[in-house]
């Protein structure tokens, strides 16, 4: 059974070849920030303009640096495309291109979560700008934007980005989905560690836990490949779509 480890960036040595077996074009270097037995996989991924990646499906991209085209459309920086299971995709880079690649070892298709398997038909190709489909955040004080919650008819993907302008203290909580969280800025702490930028942390489902947002705020991307529950101490098990936590529609979607 995985457990929960953290992967500092620093650590990892770069790759000029994809970890996850990925053909790529012009790619500057790759470094692989999810241990073996975990589920989910996280590539840190740099691109020479033109460079290139085939997707082959279930996977998200969130761009921290230079613009990348998928099926017709461009996603600038700051956005994130998440290519449906089963669906073969081009992702090009448009200039020096610094990125985040998730997806899963396995490719089944989602369907023990709360909402069920996706439809069978129509998958495809999401890209959204940095504002995101939704915003939520009120509920836990913090700002999030969904790029995906796992409400699509045929997906199941979440991805989101979260921060908080100083420090936060979490609840204490567990999720019945694995997750990789991305920290991108600031610092965390999680027990008796402390995580800095550049880290991974593969938390397993069902794994209780609770992250501390130090001074100075910081900033986090979140991965999973299926809807979860998240439970709290005293509290009624919370369905994580972006609606569930009073999110409002944004709809930057390109």
């Amino acid at each position: 059974m995985a457990k929960f480890t953290a992967v500092a960036g620093a650590s990892v040595p770069s790759v000029g070849t994809h970890p996850a077996g990925h053909r790529t074009v012009g790619l500057h270097r790759a470094r692989l920030l999810s241990p073996p037995g975990f589920r989910l996989w996280l590539v840190m991924l740099e691109f020479d303009d033109g460079g290139a990646i085939e997707s082959g499906g279930g996977e998200a991209l969130y761009v921290f640096e230079g613009e990348v085209s998928a099926d017709g459309r461009t996603c600038p920086t700051g956005g994130a495309i998440v290519v449906e299971p089963g669906v073969d995709a081009r992702l090009e880079a448009r200039g020096a291109v610094r990125a985040a690649h998730f997806g899963a070892r396995h490719q089944a298709p989602a369907a023990d979560g709360p909402l069920g398997r996706p439809a069978a038909e129509g998958h495809g190709v999401h890209v959204v700008g940095p504002g995101g489909t939704w915003t939520s955040g009120r509920l836990e004080h913090v700002d999030a934007v969904w790029f995906t919650d796992s409400t699509c008819p045929t997906c199941r993907i979440a991805l989101f980005v979260v921060s908080a302008a100083d420090a936060h203290r979490g609840p204490s909580h567990s999720h019945t989905q694995d997750e990789i969280i991305y920290l991108i800025d600031g610092w965390l702490r999680m027990g008796a560690h402390r995580f800095g930028p550049d880290t991974a942390l593969c938390i397993p489902g069902g794994t209780r836990y609770a992250l501390e947002g130090l001074a100075g705020g910081h900033r986090f991307l979140n991965f999973r490949t299926d809807v979860s529950f998240q439970t709290s101490a005293g509290c009624p098990p919370l369905l994580e779509t972006a609606a569930a936590r009073e999110g409002a529609y944004v709809g930057d979607v390109r």
